[in-house]
């Protein structure tokens, strides 16, 4: 008998693909079980009436849109099932894939959350800077095997027991986008438990324009700083907070100081500027050969742009948290 599931998926404006998610959620995991439980989080485009047309699920609509966060731990609560599924709202999963990871959350006791991982497809046909951000989000599974263990739970497509998150006090909500996942993440780890993404479970999705994650990862800095300092230590490969990603950061942050300084002091900045590019050059080389190998020459060169771009908002949210913490004292 197959473990029954609540399946959670917060949205907010999601009409373009809340319903082709639900279809494929259903077609792809026929065998399995399912409560989906849809929490229409303030949606103000046609989403709650696409809902309203569809059978078999469960929609809650919140008056006021209040963060993927709260629409998570609110489905929390009045979800039906212990074992617990959260799935993004534009997110399209392989076949069985459910099946998989509650037979691996089922495997050992150590495991406290397991998810998906996300092949290297962007569904954004609308702006080509999106496949950089694919790229940057995919980038550290492309050589898993099996399954890898991770530190931050996978939210777009995961798995956890109601009974094990109530226990570590459940989901917390930030203003804007991003951020529970690392703080969860960190709560699991804490609790000395695993968090393991299989490949056999995959999925695919939309990826933002490199503006659009630009702005995220300002506010997703800004939160991550503080949990970097309580936890004193980076994320593993594939997340946005690795220690790789924050030294790249710093070379940015060198440039724009040399760059600053040339204008202030009228100093030729070639020679103090090629070393830090050498530098940052061979330590996203592999990221760089993984863009070439999916993309071609054209996002070899993109992404050496691109990088910067992602680079400056890492600097931008530390300084803005650097920020309000004098500003508090």
């Amino acid at each position: 008998m197959p473990t029954p599931v609540s399946v959670i998926i917060p949205v907010y404006n999601g009409s373009k693909t809340i319903s082709e998610c639900i279809e494929n959620l259903k077609k792809k995991n026929k065998n399995q079980k399912l409560e989906i439980i849809i929490i229409n989080d303030g949606s103000t485009d046609n989403t709650i009436n696409i809902l309203d047309k569809i059978n078999n699920i469960k929609v809650i609509s919140l008056k006021k849109n209040k963060g993927v966060g709260y629409a998570r731990q609110y489905g929390t609560k009045v979800a039906k099932f212990d074992t617990l599924c959260y799935l993004d709202s534009d997110v399209f999963v392989s076949k069985d894939s459910i099946k998989k990871l509650v037979k691996k959350l089922k495997s050992n006791k150590s495991i406290g959350s397991t998810g998906a991982i996300q092949k290297t497809v962007n569904l954004n046909k609308e702006n080509w800077s999106s496949n950089f951000v694919c790229l940057k989000s995919c980038y550290g599974f492309d050589d898993v095997k099996k399954d890898v263990e991770f530190s931050v739970i996978h939210s777009e497509f995961c798995l956890i027991s109601r009974k094990y998150l109530n226990s570590i006090g459940g989901w917390k909500y930030f203003a804007g986008a991003g951020g529970e996942e690392f703080e969860l993440g960190h709560r699991i780890l804490a609790s000395e438990k695993k968090i393991i993404l299989i490949k056999d479970a995959n999925y695919i999705t939309y990826y933002p324009s490199l503006l659009s994650r630009f702005f995220e990862v300002i506010g997703r800095t800004e939160k991550y700083v503080a949990l970097a300092l309580k936890r004193k230590k980076f994320d593993t490969k594939g997340s946005f907070a690795t220690s790789g990603q924050a030294f790249s950061a710093l070379i940015t942050g060198f440039y724009a100081l040399i760059i600053t300084a040339s204008f202030l002091l009228t100093v030729k900045i070639n020679t103090l500027l090629l070393p830090f590019f050498l530098i940052q050059f061979l330590s996203e080389f592999s990221f760089l050969k993984y863009a070439f190998k999916i993309y071609g020459l054209k996002m070899f060169f993109y992404s050496l742009l691109a990088i910067q771009v992602i680079n400056f908002g890492i600097i931008l949210g530390t300084i803005k948290f650097i920020s309000k913490k004098i500003l508090k004292y």
